[in-house]
């Protein structure tokens, strides 16, 4: 990797530019002991008009002197292997997929950050052009860190202090009903990595017999129908259940649906507007009572079907998406 001459500048990068390249950094003011996490996020977009053809790896990198730039690689990934490493072995929670057929990312998530993330961040993809050259294109991103005054403390203390009463007033119950509640969502769910705050949760059986009764589910454990709002989430999604067992599905219900409303996506349990779908060829169809989204083997993209029946053509699981934040 270290033989890829980087040649262009280095750009930020909010949105995919013609590079292809996006570098989401969140926030870029770290408050310590305030701010509760720090997300980032390199991502090479294959659809857009680049130059490279073929993507090798994505490398994010920090150089703590902004003055005197020298920058230490945190993270990889590579197109061999698919696998994301560990180059500083930090306690940042390392996730990322390479898809030269769509968006590759490399993510990287901290809890609780403090003063150590601060400093220059860089995301560089390295790849191939049409004519088989090694070619680099590159953002950087600013974090910077301060100490919140006192009075702002404060006010935090005061928030936890009104609510432990009543926190320690329930822990006996709460502590032996979430050790049943977790044994039976072991059994019932396989469980995903944390992915941006959240864990999917995907039924283990293909015997879904209605949507109400998947929602009421996911409900229980905290959760509801997945909810997907990005490429990169999709794409987890989409690693998740394939490499779940058992090959008993053909479908996997998520939320979003425009019962009532046709072709108007939203969620059910909100109301919120579903503003990212990706669908299968043909897919959504007019077909005036299917109003319901599922991932649909093999590609795992979106298609439209029935809400409330599921036939023995198309065994169906579903997917819960439960917030640990």
């Amino acid at each position: 990797m270290a033989n890829f001459m980087l040649g262009a500048a280095a750009l930020l990068i909010f949105s995919y530019s013609a590079t292809g390249l996006q570098f989401d950094v969140q926030p870029t003011k770290i408050e310590i002991g305030l701010s509760t996490r720090f997300d980032i996020v390199c991502s090479f977009n294959h659809g857009t008009d680049n130059e490279m053809s073929s993507l090798v790896s994505l490398i994010v990198s920090r150089s703590k002197d902004t003055t005197n730039v020298g920058y230490r690689e945190l993270a990889s990934i590579d197109a061999f292997s698919g696998r994301v490493t560990d180059l500083v072995q930090g306690n940042a929670t390392l996730s990322g997929a390479v898809n030269n057929m769509g968006v590759s990312y490399l993510r990287l998530e901290w809890k609780f950050p403090d003063d150590e993330v601060s400093g220059l961040y860089r995301c560089v993809a390295n790849g191939i052009d049409e004519t088989g050259h090694p070619i680099s294109v590159m953002s950087t991103s600013l974090v910077t860190s301060e100490i919140p005054g006192t009075r702002q403390l404060v006010q935090v203390v005061r928030n936890v202090l009104l609510n432990m009463d009543y926190a320690l007033e329930n822990m006996c119950i709460s502590g032996c009903w979430q050790s049943r509640l977790e044994q039976m969502r072991k059994a019932r769910f396989e469980i995903s990595s944390l992915y941006n705050g959240h864990r999917y949760l995907l039924s283990k059986t293909a015997n879904l017999a209605s949507v109400a009764v998947a929602q009421e589910s996911c409900e229980l454990y905290g959760g509801y129908l997945a909810e997907i709002d990005d490429d990169f989430e999709l794409l987890f999604v989409q690693n998740f259940t394939k490499s779940a067992p058992g090959i008993d599905y053909t479908m996997v219900l998520i939320g979003g649906t425009d019962y009532g409303h046709k072709n108007h996506w939203v969620f059910d349990r909100n109301l919120r507007n579903v503003t990212y779908t990706k669908w299968i060829a043909g897919r959504p169809s007019t077909t005036a009572n299917y109003n319901c989204i599922y991932l649909a083997a093999p590609t795992w993209a979106m298609s439209d079907y029935i809400c409330f029946e599921v036939t023995r053509t198309y065994n169906t699981r579903y997917i819960c998406e439960v917030p640990e934040e």
